[in-house]
């Protein structure tokens, strides 16, 4: 279940940060949960950042195209989505990216939280981060 208190809302961005020791199901339910939150209260982008939750281990290729298939169906093209990743889960050829766009989400990872809001405000292109 999802926590009021780990969203913060301004304007046209939703801010998500989950923490602790969570599966890599259960951030996935969460990050979908926190999208379809977000069309919901018809805000736009989102902005969730991963790096304080624990017990993950880097996913698969297979569980990466899974994750952003959900998120790309939550989305349904009407929310923006942007992951900050410790470094170790961010796979170097950016596939969940890559896969997000063909599968209609505007979607990218970052290790740096100013850098995904950068995006998210349109200052940078997908994959400069």
């Amino acid at each position: 279940m999802l926590a009021p208190s780990q969203f913060t809302i301004t304007e046209d961005v939703c801010k998500f940060s989950p923490a602790g020791a969570v599966s890599l199901v259960g951030i996935v339910d969460m990050v979908t949960a926190a999208i379809l939150f977000c069309r919901d209260k018809k805000v736009s982008k989102l902005l969730v950042d991963l790096r304080a939750v624990e017990g993950i281990e880097s996913p698969t290729i297979a569980e990466r195209f899974w994750m952003t298939q959900d998120w790309a169906d939550a989305a349904q093209g009407a929310v923006a989505l942007a992951i900050v990743a410790r470094p170790e889960h961010i796979e170097p050829r950016r596939f969940g990216a890559k896969a997000a766009a063909d599968m209609g989400l505007k979607g990218d990872v970052f290790t740096a939280e100013a850098v995904a809001w950068r995006w998210l405000s349109g200052e940078i292109d997908a994959g400069d981060g």
